[in-house]
């Protein structure tokens, strides 16, 4: 049975990393299609697909990947494949030839992070026999005014009284993602139908195998009796060539 597992890496507000792992086709292109159609209604401009452990990829599921690509390239972003396996690589190629946006491919993750933008990453430890996804250090943002007031409250000390009192940060803007949690849903969503479809076939083909061999065994009792009208026709036909009386000879 083919599977395909889906696990989202945010970097900031407008970049995603997407690691993929195990086999996109028709049959999981639905799980991967949760994640990717609601994306450009959001904030993130440019994703990142992780597709080292992508062990099969067919067209169906390269058109997904070059359909978002393109909905993301009409507002300014794009879609990259990092550390794709040669088949994949050999299918994006040919695709490129006869497409006018073709997905941009890069060898390493360092790559493809840089050219969306991401300028540190770090991770923990060294990758040994597994691969990773960069862990990026989370930077603050400076608001407007946000040296003004720091400064603001080192000259008025707490027992000065006639000081202006200190004002209350300013809340910090928090990254859309209103439409992952949709996603994730509808991604359940669908997984949770494949898998009642699956299992509605399983049973299906459980019962076409049943009836297959009764089928058999009907056909070969059918052979049998067959065999057996066709062995006591030739008896009785035997039979009566015996008992017929032989003509008397001419005079």
């Amino acid at each position: 049975m083919m599977q395909l597992s889906v696990r989202l890496v945010p970097i900031d507000d407008t970049t995603l990393v997407i690691a993929l792992t195990g086999e996109l086709d028709s049959t999981t292109k639905p799980v991967l299609a949760a994640f990717l159609d609601p994306l450009p209604q959001t904030p993130v401009k440019r994703v990142v697909v992780a597709a080292g452990d992508l062990w099969f990829c067919d067209l169906n599921g390269l058109e997904l990947l070059a359909r978002t690509h393109r909905a993301l390239r009409g507002s300014g972003g794009h879609l990259a494949l990092a550390e794709p396996r040669p088949s994949l690589h050999r299918l994006v190629a040919l695709m490129a030839e006869r497409s006018t946006e073709p997905i941009p491919v890069f060898a390493s993750m360092p790559e493809a992070l840089a050219a969306a933008g991401v300028e540190e990453y770090r991770t923990d430890e060294p990758s040994v026999g597994r691969r990773h996804l960069p862990r990026l250090r989370a930077v603050p943002r400076a608001h407007a005014g946000g040296k003004e007031r720091h400064r603001s409250r080192r000259r008025t000390s707490p027992a000065d009284p006639s000081g202006p009192a200190p004002h209350p940060p300013a809340p910090q803007a928090e990254p859309d993602t209103s439409g992952l949690p949709t996603a994730i849903y509808r991604s359940r969503t669908l997984r949770e139908r494949a898998l009642n479809q699956q299992q509605a076939l399983n049973d299906r083909l459980t019962r076409t195998t049943e009836a297959r061999t009764r089928l058999l065994s009907a056909r070969r009792r059918c052979d049998d009796s067959l065999l057996a009208l066709r062995h006591s026709l030739s008896e009785a036909r035997s039979i009566l060539t015996r008992d017929e009386p032989v003509p008397p000879a001419a005079p």
